[in-house]
């Protein structure tokens, strides 16, 4: 009886002693959690809402054009339909956001209008190489009939991706807003 017992002590005593045979990392590694749940409690949360919309557009009674934008989920879209993109980023954390850079393709069967993309303080680049590198004002080589290779400004339906870098933190609780139009194919 008394052998089981001392047995039963010794497993007792190298359980209890495993948490601690490294010193201190147990109580480390506690710190190390309380620390990372604080930094996520106190960290930049970027919400991101997609919104699409339609253009509608009609003649008053006076005959002037009103320009409507209806959304996508209520509208049948052809060809020729212009379509706004609107993403709205939140900053729902409680620290700044910062290098928030937002890209958005360019949705197949679609084309790019030169032109309207706008973010209010976001520095705007585009891709033409299915995202893999973004510049202010892409350009495209074009072979003229000389022969003569020269740069020229990429038309619309190369256009496959806009980024908005934005510059300064996102503060929190604060918002911004993007938006680009496409017309379909």
């Amino acid at each position: 009886m008394k052998r089981r017992f001392s047995i039963g002590l010794g497993i007792l005593a190298v359980a209890a002693a495993i948490p601690f045979a490294g010193g201190a990392p147990v109580l480390a590694e506690l710190q190390q959690a309380s620390s990372s749940i604080v930094q996520n409690i106190l960290a930049p949360k970027v919400k991101l809402n997609l919104g699409a919309e339609k253009k509608v557009v009609s003649v008053d009674a006076e005959g002037k054009q009103q320009i409507t934008w209806q959304p996508i989920s209520n509208a049948a879209v052809q060809p020729g339909d212009v379509l706004r993109y609107t993403l709205v980023s939140e900053n729902a954390g409680d620290k700044p956001a910062k290098s928030l850079k937002l890209t958005q393709p360019i949705p197949a069967q679609t084309v790019y209008s030169l032109e309207s993309a706008k973010a209010n303080g976001a520095q705007l680049t585009y891709s033409i190489d299915g995202g893999k590198t973004f510049v202010e004002k892409p350009t495209v080589t074009v072979k003229l009939a000389n022969g003569q290779e020269v740069q020229q400004p990429a038309p619309a339906s190369a256009y496959t991706h806009i980024r908005w870098d934005y510059s300064n933190s996102l503060a929190p609780l604060a918002a911004v807003r993007a938006a680009y139009e496409v017309a379909v194919k």
